[in-house]
């Protein structure tokens, strides 16, 4: 009798093991860029992108635009 339970024990613990990892969700994150003029926007943003990809982040860029009287973009980047 005392053999069923220990088998029972030892599948579920192993179920439990193999099912954890897959609810894990990568994290993310954003930094938004701003310069006085496009170029400046737009080289900060560009520079940010590489070093988050050289860290080894999956990154978005598009690049800046004219909000509130001056250039914004959006940096992202996620494991």
């Amino acid at each position: 009798m005392l053999k069923k339970p220990r088998t029972a024990t030892a599948i579920i613990a192993l179920s439990l093991t193999i099912a954890t990892p897959a609810q894990a969700t990568p994290a993310y994150y954003q930094q938004t860029i701003t310069g006085s003029t496009l170029a400046q926007c737009n080289t900060a943003g560009s520079q940010l992108a590489q070093q988050k990809r050289a860290e080894g982040y999956l990154v978005t860029w598009t690049g800046c635009g004219y909000q509130n009287f001056a250039y914004v973009g959006v940096v992202g980047w996620s494991d």
